[in-house]
């Protein structure tokens, strides 16, 4: 028979197992230690993470620790070699991020120009909070970065035609008990709380941890407490019944823009006849506006007001409304065109003409000017519009918000790379100015989102060839803190940073904080 050992055996032969194996563990945590402690090593991960948490197939989870290994590199080392090849290192990881959204048609060299622009921006706060922290200490450090990337973040769509593309808060796109803090601050104010985790989490690591508890407990409490609010908001919308609208959003076939070549007319009579029979389609099935997308066709100059009337005839037709995205060439070399659309009200006359206000950098169209359009439906919602890449920008969706509106359509046009992302980054413009939006999208996925940020519908061009959304949405919106005071969030962002610089140009530098 087998012998077996009693449990006094047993239980000495389990001590000396775990007794040989700590010095293994701590072997194995010091090798992980010294891998962190490596300058190296450190820039390797924060690539890495920034790349895998940013812009497409980004996890949003991973946003929160990302900027923790860069920070780590700069509070341990020193002089203008490191602070160069941190910029270098951190410069590509951008360009690297921004190649995971260009496929065709879109050059590669975009990755370069977005990458450096984005780069520029928030590699710099990186740099200052560094310096902050050696002159003001750890919570000066911890309310500068977060302070500082809303800053750059900021300055992306006011001064520059980067859009909010980088942005912490895209990132956090899955969360919308999180993103209800746009009501109130914006985007910036999501961002700001990613930034501001990723700085406490860069200080437990440290031996010395000033005033570490108390910065802990602050930021725990400002995300606890915005995820809390998003709750209870969201909560709130689902809590009482809202009258809506039957909208929808349609389709095309058109590939103009596509190709260096311009349409043929019997394409163009192809295209137009399925815009028409979508539109049709969408009318007969009760909906009250219908959408198409950003250049769902085109209309030579000489042909454009024959092309209106029909357009107008049609609306009046269906007893529709209808905003009707098209393009018309103005020249071929060098390109030159108006990206626009036409608004008809059911009775087919047109109320007003919309103008792309922010062409994507190095598109060839005529930049629209003027103050946002507003239109009064029958049953007494307000209806706005922009296209595309205007809602990257948040001043435009604030003059829409500003105005008031119920409804924002939003005709658009996008690729492969970019979809959905593109989609759900405009649930971040509806949460800010308290309006639904209808984004009726080309090469890419059509939705409807809620003042919450909902998606109540959607239907992705790549699914079928019938291309028409039906949609039910809120018939009014919102009001929000936001709507009302703007960009007071990175206002007060670039007020605290200018304190920060100007108190630490007037104290000694302090002393190093080492691992």
């Amino acid at each position: 028979m087998p012998s077996s050992l009693s449990p006094q055996v047993k239980g000495q032969s389990s001590r000396v197992k775990m007794r040989s194996s700590i010095p293994a563990t701590l072997e194995g945590m010091k090798r992980i230690k010294a891998l962190y402690q490596s300058p190296l090593a450190l820039l390797a991960m924060g690539a890495l993470l920034l790349i895998a948490s940013q812009v497409r197939f980004g996890v949003g989870a991973l946003a929160w620790v990302a900027p923790v290994p860069w920070l780590q590199y700069l509070r341990i080392t020193q002089g203008w070699k490191s602070r160069l090849a941190f910029v270098g290192v951190a410069w590509l990881a951008w360009v690297l991020a921004i190649m995971k959204i260009v496929t065709a048609p879109v050059p590669a060299v975009m990755s370069l120009a977005f990458g450096t622009g984005i780069g520029l921006m928030l590699i710099a706060p990186y740099l200052g909070a560094s310096w902050i922290r050696r002159r003001l200490g750890e919570n000066a450090a911890t309310l500068g970065f977060a302070s500082f990337m809303v800053v750059g973040e900021w300055i992306m769509h006011v001064l520059l035609p980067l859009g909010v593309w980088g942005s912490a808060a895209n990132t956090q796109l899955d969360n919308l008990a999180l993103l209800q803090v746009a009501s109130i601050a914006g985007v910036h104010g999501v961002s700001f709380l990613v930034y501001a985790v990723a700085s406490v989490l860069e200080r437990a690591s440290c031996r010395e941890r000033q005033s570490f508890a108390s910065a802990a407990l602050v930021v725990t409490l400002l995300v606890v407490g915005a995820v809390a609010f998003g709750q209870v908001r969201l909560v709130s919308a689902s809590g009482s019944a809202r009258q809506t609208q039957l909208v929808a959003a349609v389709g095309t076939d058109s590939m103009v823009g596509t190709s260096p070549t311009l349409p043929t007319p019997e394409e163009l009579a192809r295209v137009e006849a399925g815009l028409f029979a979508r539109t049709t389609q969408a009318a007969q099935a009760g909906a009250e506006l219908v959408v198409w997308t950003e250049a769902a066709t085109m209309s030579e100059p000489a042909h454009e007001p024959a092309f209106q009337r029909r357009l107008g005839n049609l609306a009046a037709t269906l007893g529709v409304n209808l905003v009707a995205g098209y393009v018309v060439p103005l020249q071929e070399s060098p390109l030159l065109y108006e990206n626009k659309y036409v608004f008809f009200r059911d009775d087919g006359t047109m109320d007003h003409t919309y103008l792309k206000h922010r062409p994507v950098p190095g598109e060839p169209a005529v930049r629209g000017e003027g103050e946002m359009p507003r239109v009064e439906l029958e049953g007494g919602a307000a209806v706005g519009g922009a296209i595309c890449y205007d809602y990257d920008f948040p001043r435009v969706a604030l003059a829409n918000a500003e105005r008031r509106l119920d409804l924002v359509a939003l005709p658009s046009s996008d690729w492969r790379g970019i979809d959905p992302i593109h989609t759900e980054m405009a649930r971040l413009r509806a949460i800010e100015g308290g309006h639904s939006i209808l984004r009726s999208t080309r090469f890419g996925l059509s939705a409807g989102i809620d003042p919450w940020g909902r998606i109540r519908g959607w239907n992705s061009h790549w699914d079928n060839d019938r291309r028409v959304l039906l949609v039910e949405l809120p018939r009014r919106g919102v009001s929000t803190i936001y709507a009302r005071l703007g960009d007071w969030f990175p206002v007060s962002a670039l007020v605290a940073s200018f304190a920060l610089f100007g108190f630490a140009l007037l104290r000694p530098r302090s002393r190093e904080v080492v691992l």
